[in-house]
């Protein structure tokens, strides 16, 4: 008897491993967990909450004028190169925190870090998982984000952890060794398109008639489109409540409602590990239903995870911050995922890089005003009641205004029930 022939993996998916390797690295170390230093820099140095955010914000400021320039890059250059680029220039930052003495210094190190995230980031990582899945998306982008909140999970006890046990100083060295293991190895096995393994999108054979490069609007084209203009304003209101409120979520808890380190911690990890579920579950569901439905509902979540944190804020009932976690964790990465998948879905071709980039700038510019808003709010009034009082109105807005946007008749906006 012949023994059965098995069927070959797809590449594609080991491409997504490694990505998503290196997603969570980048995303998990400096978006995510480096503001449990936040805390420790505060006793060490005596800056205040808007002093010791203000580093991040000009991070991302920074990121959103390279991030149109990285996505012109992506549809003319090397995406793999890029990525190492910025992997190596994150080590660098990594390894210059453990030296920081002031304020100056700890910018200049955000500013080393804009450029590693700018080149090793979400554009890069998009990118090159739009040219290996078309069919199967929804699901490679869930899991990619996936790897995110995984990585940001895992950093974040880390860090946490690390800081309490070894000093800030001490842990910022142990995160670049672990930066270099997880980023840098996993680097080797992404390629850039599925060409070069001889392959098409999704696995599709040669003679399956299916084209390597999916036609797309122009950038002229996509700026034409009301549509455009409508989702910049819904992502931006929805990057400024995620964003920027993520910034100041461990000294809300731990300055304003006097949690201990260790439970600020653990709340943090829950949160990103819900955000697993909620990457996969909103992935999943967009490849079978209506995406424009997926990513409202994921909207009416995450108003829902603005209500608890006010509730727990306003201290009128007692409840416990992992219900925050629960809820806001499915919620924001369910935001997060369906923006990219709407975006490549509507978006993708030739033109997507720098589309993604005109995107990607908007939102990194209103989680700026996130960080910075939220900040002096919060100086100002002495509590951040007030400032998830607007995140809640401005979750409000984003909801009424993505509803407004009219998706014109492409099949990809409906997901596939036949794999």
């Amino acid at each position: 008897m012949k023994k059965a022939h098995r069927k070959k993996i797809f590449f594609g998916w080991w491409v997504l491993a490694a990505l998503c390797s290196i997603y969570a690295t980048v995303n998990g170390i400096v978006t995510l967990s480096l503001k449990r230093f936040y805390p420790s820099l505060i006793e060490t140095f005596g800056w205040t909450q808007s002093e010791v955010t203000q580093p991040i914000s000009i991070f991302y400021f920074i990121i959103a004028f390279l991030t149109p320039f990285i996505g012109a890059a992506l549809d003319r250059g090397n995406p793999k190169r890029i990525i190492l680029a910025g992997a190596i220039l994150i080590l660098m930052g990594l390894v210059g925190m453990s030296q920081m003495s002031s304020l100056n210094h700890f910018m200049a190190i955000y500013i080393v870090f804009s450029f590693g995230v700018a080149g090793a980031g979400m554009a890069s990582s998009m990118y090159i998982l739009t040219r290996w899945f078309r069919r199967h998306r929804g699901k490679a982008v869930g899991i990619l984000l996936l790897g995110g909140s995984l990585g940001a999970a895992f950093f974040n006890k880390v860090t946490g952890d690390a800081i309490d046990m070894i000093g800030w100083q001490n842990t910022t060295l142990l995160l670049a060794v672990l930066a270099f293991l997880f980023m840098i190895i996993p680097w080797t096995l992404v390629r850039t398109d599925p060409s070069e393994k001889g392959l098409f999108p999704d696995g599709i054979e040669r003679n399956s008639g299916h084209k390597s490069i999916q036609d797309g609007p122009s950038l002229a084209q996509a700026f034409r489109s009301p549509e455009l203009y409508l989702i910049f304003l819904t992502t931006a209101a929805l990057w400024f409540c995620i964003i920027g409120f993520g910034q100041h979520q461990d000294i809300f808890f731990q300055k304003e409602l006097g949690l201990s380190s260790s439970k600020v911690t653990n709340v943090g990890s829950a949160l990103f590990l819900f955000g697993v579920v909620g990457k996969l579950i909103f992935g999943f569901l967009s490849d079978s239903f209506n995406k424009k439905s997926i990513m409202a509902w994921s909207i009416l979540l995450l108003i829902i995870g603005n209500l608890v944190l006010y509730i727990i804020a306003i201290k009128t009932i007692e409840l416990s911050p992992y219900w925050y976690a629960f809820t806001y964790g499915i919620a924001y990465s369910g935001v997060f995922t369906m923006i990219q998948i709407m975006i490549a879905e509507l978006y993708s071709g030739p033109s997507y890089g720098k589309i993604l980039g005109v995107v990607l700038t908007i939102d990194t510019l209103a989680s700026v005003a996130g960080i910075v808003v939220l900040g002096k709010m919060s100086d100002y009034s002495g509590s951040y009641v007030t400032s998830i009082q607007l995140m809640i109105g401005l979750c409000l807005t984003a909801l009424i205004l993505f509803l407004l946007v009219r998706v014109k008749s492409r099949s990809s906006l409906i997901g596939n029930k036949k794999d």
